[in-house]
């Protein structure tokens, strides 16, 4: 298989997973979205690390955290991406799938808008006609719903500047989002401490699942 067919495959596997996620979301609509999103992080950080222990580079998220750099753009990354996470999380929740996906929609085209202004990018002829046709997609799409597309909008604008700031990391994925993982992690934590103590769901009381 050549690297571009894994390539292709990966964004389709990648996609599908992402895609069936919110079905999982939704069983969980019974708990706050900051016990999700905490959880989330804390499992995710557990996860990414088993898989750089199994590729002897578990050590690699700490050493990149000591760059005062790479901690300042890590650190904004996260943030972002928590963001990210936790809009997508509570639209699941509430009914609204449909604009969560509409703004991932979205992102290609914040991606694009802030290739040409920030980091100097052009648009082939083909490129920018496939670029209006997408953007007259999304316009369709937001009539359709009959409301102003706020949260599609935050979606995408947050995901785009997540993108945008990791285009000055000089990291691999994995080693960068690991890390993005552990700066979350200590909130995370703290979070479901004081929800446990209140009596959260996931950690106290099971009656606040129903």
């Amino acid at each position: 298989m050549t690297e571009t067919a894994k390539g292709v495959g990966a964004i389709i596997l990648a996609c599908t997973i992402w895609g069936l996620s919110g079905l999982f979301y939704k069983l969980l609509a019974g708990l706050p979205v900051l016990d999700i999103l905490a959880h989330r992080t804390l499992w995710g950080a557990v996860f990414f690390l088993l898989i750089l222990g199994v590729q002897g580079r578990v050590g690699a998220p700490l050493r990149v955290l000591r760059g005062r750099g790479t901690l300042r753009i890590l650190a904004g990354a996260s943030v972002l991406i928590a963001l990210n996470w936790m809009l997508f999380v509570w639209a699941i929740k509430s009914g609204q799938a449909l604009e969560a996906s509409l703004g991932y929609y979205i992102f290609p085209l914040v991606a694009v808008l802030f290739g040409l202004l920030f980091f100097g990018e052009r648009l082939r002829r083909a490129e920018a006609l496939a670029v209006l046709l997408a953007a007259l997609a999304v316009a369709v799409l937001t009539a359709g719903l009959g409301v102003a597309p706020w949260i599609a909008l935050s979606i995408a604008a947050s995901f785009g500047a997540y993108g945008a700031l990791k285009k000055h990391l000089d990291v691999g994925p994995v080693v960068s989002v690991t890390a993005e993982s552990l700066l979350l992690a200590t909130p995370a934590l703290a979070w479901l401490v004081w929800s446990a103590v209140q009596g959260g769901a996931v950690t106290g009381d099971p009656g606040r699942w129903r």
